[in-house]
Parts: structure tokens; C-alpha cells; sequence
């Protein structure tokens, strides 16, 4: 049977009176809502009103429900049991469902997935699902709680909310045995990115390279360019976020190059309220990404 909701009493005045029914008088049913007992005796006699019968008589500090007052309260314990048990129900699914992460590889690897039993240790009833890609997916498409995405300061996607994370410095690196005192000119080295691809050309033309004059190393994974850079098959550039490790370990050092810009990495979400588990991880997320060491 569908409700007609123009017909039906407010909720406000029905919910007052399942609680008085069942706490026996209205300062408890006031408690329990933290409301004034003035305010619960007055929605309840506007149900009386409004259904033009009385629902309860006054005993002392007490009330005792009559006849149509007792039919009721049993069919709204009854309807708010079961409004009650839905509820839980769907908010038990959600607490059992992962956080749903979409991210490129470079950042769910170097400092996502590594740093995951942090989140756990804090967080060990949220599960946590990350989907390393270099492609940018369709996050509202495809049900993910959030994807993780770098772009300038003022970067934004339609459809989608954009919340800052951090800003991390675009640094040039390579290994020690490339990057260290009396080191052969930057130029004169061999660097590792993909020509053609916009970005890596105009982050090299930002520290002053040519790059038609660089000599390449590619072998067409943009995912494994640090890789290579560790191994020391050339020079890389990348955010300051992604190497603080290796760059801390002396696995990888910082050319003496100025920074030439920022990237700001974000955490997006599609339009609509956001879980309170993806909402415990963007938390977590902003704290860890903004930690050095």
C-alpha cells in the first residue's frame, strides 16, 4: 500500500507520540529527541487535533494512552521498527563495502599503496580497494568513491568536486651515480620521458631543456620512468610527494635545479554526499600526503 503523504500526519508529531507511548510521559520522550518537554506535549496534542481523537489523558507527571492512542502507537512501533531496521541494514551493507579509490600509478604506488597499513592501524573495519591507472575513468560511471588527481591550482572536473590535498614542487631527479658534485651538465645527460606526450615536453622546457636536443630513454611505460631513473639509465622529473622516500633513502637525489612549478593533487568525488569511510580515508589522505619522512 502506498502512503498518501498529504493526508498523513508530520512526522515530527507522530514520532513525539511513539515515544511518549512508549516512555509513558513526555519529559522522557523530550530526552530522548533533546527537545523541551513543552515542545513534545504540543506535537502531540497537534496529532490529536489533526486526527481528531485524544491519543492520551494525563496522570500526574505521567500519561495514559487510550484506546485509539493504544491502536496507534502499536502500528507506529511497528512501521518505525521497520524504518529502523532498513536503515541499519543499508548502513551495515555501506560499512561493509571498500572505499573505492581510482588513482594513477605513480601516486597509488609511491604513496598510497605503501602506506596503507597506517590507514588500517586507525582504520582496521574500512576496506580499501585502489585501482592504479594511468587513464583517467569515469569515477561517477563506475561507482568509485573518489579517484586521486594532480593539475594545477585551479584545476577542476565537471560533475565532480575537486578537494585539495596537497601541493607538491616538480623537481628533476636521477640516481647517485648520475646526481652528485662536478656532475656532467643536465643537457649533457640522458633523460627519461615520452616525446609527444605534452605534459613531459613542457615540464622540460620549465627547467630550461631542448628537449630535440636531449638524449631520450623510453621504452613507451610512463609507469616505469622512475623505475629507470633509480636503475640510473638517465635523469626524471616528478613531484617532490612521489621520491620523498627514495629521495630520503639516497636511492634518488635532487638535481640542483629550480623548481619550475607546482602540482596540486586532489581528492575527487562525485556530486552528492561522500561515505563516511571515503570521508575517514580524504581525511587520512591529506595528513599523509602533507607529512615528510
Amino acid at each position: 500500500m502506498v502512503p498518501d503523504w498529504k493526508t498523513l500526519p508530520s512526522l515530527a508529531s507522530l514520532r513525539a507520540f511513539e515515544l511518549t507511548a512508549r516512555s509513558g510521559n513526555f519529559a522522557a520522550a523530550a530526552r530522548a529527541l533533546n527537545v523541551t518537554h513543552a515542545a513534545i506535549a504540543q506535537r502531540v496534542r497537534a496529532l490529536e487535533e489533526d486526527l481528531g481523537v485524544p491519543l492520551v489523558r494525563r496522570a500526574g507527571r505521567s500519561v495514559v494512552l487510550t484506546e485509539a492512542g493504544k491502536r496507534l502507537a502499536q502500528h507506529l512501533s511497528e512501521g518505525f521498527g521497520i524504518i529502523a531496521d532498513g536503515v541499519g541494514e543499508l548502513r551495515q551493507d555501506q560499512s561493509r563495502s571498500p572505499v573505492q579509490i581510482a588513482a594513477t600509478v605513480y601516486i597509488a604506488q609511491a604513496a598510497v599503496l605503501p602506506k596503507l597499513h597506517e590507514f588500517w592501524k586507525l582504520h582496521p573495519e574500512i576496506q580499501v580497494s585502489v585501482l592504479p591507472s594511468q587513464e583517467t575513468v569515469d569515477i561517477a560511471a563506475l561507482g568509485f568513491d573518489l579517484a586521486i588527481r594532480g593539475g594545477p591550482a585551479d584545476a577542476h572536473w565537471p560533475g565532480l568536486i575537486a578537494e585539495p590535498l596537497l601541493e607538491s614542487d616538480l623537481i628533476a631527479v636521477g640516481a647517485p651515480s648520475l646526481v652528485q658534485d662536478g656532475m656532467v651538465p643536465p643537457d649533457q645527460l640522458p633523460w627519461i620521458w615520452s616525446p609527444g606526450v605534452a605534459f613531459e615536453e613542457m615540464a622540460l622546457a620549465a627547467f630550461g631543456l631542448d628537449a630535440t636536443k636531449l638524449k631520450n630513454v623510453d621504452i613507451g611505460v610512463p609507469s616505469l620512468q622512475l623505475s629507470l631513473a633509480r636503475q640510473g639509465l638517465g635523469l626524471s622529473f616528478t613531484t617532490e610527494v612521489l621520491v620523498r622516500d627514495e629521495l630520503a633513502a639516497g636511492v634518488l637525489h635532487k638535481l640542483p635545479l629550480p623548481s619550475p612549478f607546482a602540482i596540486t593533487y586532489y581528492a575527487v568525488t562525485p556530486v552528492g554526499p561522500v561515505r563516511p569511510q571515503a570521508r575517514a580515508f580524504i581525511d587520512w589522505l591529506k595528513k599523509t600526503l602533507g607529512a615528510p619522512g
